[in-house]
């Protein structure tokens, strides 16, 4: 209830997103990432709870970046989400 009063939205959207039944955009990502003070990649990294080497590797990496490739690396995956979703989201053109 409190993430989708700071986001000043519902929160059955925010449980929608929760249980994958809803995509959020790419505004609404960093806007949840601004009201968990994270960064919006960490939105995409896998739980703690299920860590194994490869995750383990990956979050080492990306913990010893410095701000500005953090902030490089969130602009790409936000980007490269975004042409994504476009991408599914466009209707199929016919020839």
């Amino acid at each position: 209830m409190k993430l989708a009063e700071l986001l000043n939205t519902s929160t059955s959207y925010i449980g929608e997103i929760e249980i994958n039944n809803k995509v959020p955009s790419m505004e609404m990502v960093e806007k949840i990432a601004n009201a968990l003070n994270i960064e919006p990649f960490r939105l995409f990294l896998y739980d703690s709870n299920q860590i194994d080497e490869n995750t383990s590797v990956a979050a080492d990496y990306l913990e010893n970046l410095t701000a500005l490739e953090r902030q490089d690396l969130t602009k790409r995956i936000l980007t490269q989400i975004s042409n994504n979703l476009e991408q599914i989201l466009q209707p199929e053109k016919k020839i």
